[in-house]
């Protein structure tokens, strides 16, 4: 197992993991110099070393502008319990990680960090309210942690609680009140004010066939 990195290791890191995969080609010292904030390209060349002898990136003989990253997006998604896809009930089990997800293959998380990977968890859905829809009984639902409630826009799909009480619905903001709509006619809107609202994540896709 690899040794965890400092917070400004793992800066570099991810920066520079993004910048190879979005840009093809590695950044000078004196980019990585001037995104990190560093005053010297000596700083910049002392992390690389260090991260280096760590076994997180490596570099021909020479040549360190030919950095190569040794673990790629470490794209696992924790699996913190389950959510009803029905009425309101008791919030999801998240006492501890019961699962992982490689979401590595998935196009959504293509181009993102470890950092913006880690921003994200997943739960198994119980209920059939979601599935109009193509969300299923059974199914384990990708989220995006939500820390900015301004951003949730109508329409989206939310883990949604209400006090001790959690449900995957349909966002849907009219005046102060907030509906939270399923995509199943077997089942009724849930109206709730938005002071008693808490968005636990968005949701950005699904994993079938899992457990």
């Amino acid at each position: 197992m690899m040794q965890p990195l400092s917070p400004k290791k793992q800066r570099l890191l991810d920066w520079l993991e993004d910048r190879i995969y979005t840009q093809h080609c590695v950044p000078s010292y004196e980019e990585m110099a001037e995104a990190m904030g560093y005053r010297s390209k000596n700083t910049v060349r002392v992390q690389l070393n260090d991260l280096r002898d760590l076994g997180y990136i490596t570099w021909p003989e020479g040549s360190a502008r030919s950095i190569q990253i040794c673990c790629p997006r470490l794209g696992r998604v924790p699996i913190l319990g389950a959510i009803a896809a029905g009425g309101l009930v008791e919030t999801f089990v998240n006492e501890g990680v019961e699962n992982y997800i490689d979401v590595t293959s998935l196009p959504y998380f293509a181009h993102r960090s470890r950092q913006q990977i880690a921003q994200h968890f997943a739960l198994k859905v119980q209920g059939d309210s979601m599935i109009g829809a193509a969300i299923a009984d059974g199914d384990v639902v990708i989220l995006r942690q939500e820390f900015d409630p301004q951003a949730v826009k109508s329409g989206q799909i939310v883990a949604a609680r209400v006090e001790t009480q959690t449900t995957l619905k349909y966002f849907c903001q009219e005046g102060e009140q907030i509906i939270l709509r399923p995509a199943n006619p077997n089942y009724s809107p849930i109206s709730v004010s938005a002071e008693s609202l808490v968005i636990e994540g968005v949701y950005v896709g699904l994993v079938r066939g899992l457990l």
